[in-house]
């Protein structure tokens, strides 16, 4: 199945965020692995945030300091990402979009992803996310397929709420600091989780697109990695910078060189996207995405 044109003429999408967890409420400790740099992994504890649906809000009355969910923001991060053993242009671009989903009872709005490597559009896929009462913005759920020649090849990851297969947990805590310990982001049931830890905070960084200040540095990744890449987020923008490690699973280095917001019309074109997309996953993902409603768009 070809994408729908739009994605042809103008890419849309990325905003990965990460931060720490300061977790108000019902806390669960649970037992994961940490390396401390060395061959050797030792157990460590990473907060896990107790989900309650009735602690959530429209994803629109609250904001988060580094992970904003305004519907029309558009993020274009690039630099380089390893294919097979060489290096290759890489661009991602994240939009915004105002289609919303109830999963587990909980409002998400959709965040869309693109990824071209060398040029050539490579994976599409979006992530549901949701904030509570806090601020802490949550990942409840998404869908990710591998591109090439013109049409989709497989599916990287599919899952909807606990319900369907999934780990829910915080992607960017509502208040952090560089003592903020390790926080559970979560994934896919039989999958290593993903984990987050702070690396650095109240750092001026400066990439393509410009200089920010008070900028948060984040370690994530599967907690069983070696070492993971640190991504740099700034207030009211999100990510700006992505730096790998030797070891990390992902060698993707990128930095921010656009952000602006779309214009109604853009807006349209990328949650159209998004609802296209689900729509192919329905055909490919039935066990998930086969069983429940269309999403909507926001009125």
């Amino acid at each position: 199945m070809k994408i729908h044109n739009t994605l042809m003429k103008k890419p849309v999408l990325v905003v990965v965020a990460l931060i720490i967890i300061v977790a108000l409420g019902s806390l669960v400790s649970i037992n994961i692995t940490k390396n401390k740099g060395s061959n050797s992994q030792s157990q460590v504890e990473a907060t896990r945030l107790a989900f309650n649906s009735a602690n959530f809000v429209n994803p629109l009355d609250k904001t988060n300091k580094y992970h904003p969910l305004t519907p029309g923001m558009q993020w274009t991060r690039a630099g380089t990402t390893e294919v097979g053993s060489r290096k290759v242009p890489h661009q991602v671009v994240s939009t915004m979009t105002d289609v919303v989903r109830i999963i587990d009872g909980v409002p998400a709005i959709a965040m869309l992803d693109q990824s071209t490597d060398s040029g050539k559009i490579s994976q599409v896929g979006f992530d549901y996310l949701a904030i509570d009462k806090d601020s802490n913005v949550w990942i409840l759920g998404g869908y990710t397929e591998n591109y090439e020649g013109g049409q989709y090849t497989n599916v990287e990851s599919s899952w909807l709420g606990e319900a369907d297969g999934g780990k829910v947990g915080i992607l960017i805590p509502g208040n952090v600091t560089q003592n903020t310990p390790r926080w559970f982001i979560g994934g896919r049931i039989g999958e290593d989780p993903s984990v987050g830890e702070p690396v650095a905070a109240n750092q001026d960084i400066t990439v393509k697109f410009g200089t920010f200040h008070d900028v948060l540095a984040v370690r994530e990744g599967a907690s069983k990695a070696v070492d993971n890449e640190i991504k740099y987020y700034a207030p009211s923008v999100g990510i700006i910078l992505n730096t790998p490690k030797s070891k990390s699973l992902h060698q993707d280095d990128f930095q921010l060189i656009n952000l602006f917001n779309l214009s109604p019309e853009g807006l349209s074109e990328a949650s159209k996207t998004v609802l296209d997309l689900e729509a192919h996953a329905r055909q490919v993902s039935t066990k998930i995405y086969g069983r429940v409603e269309s999403a909507k768009r926001l009125p």
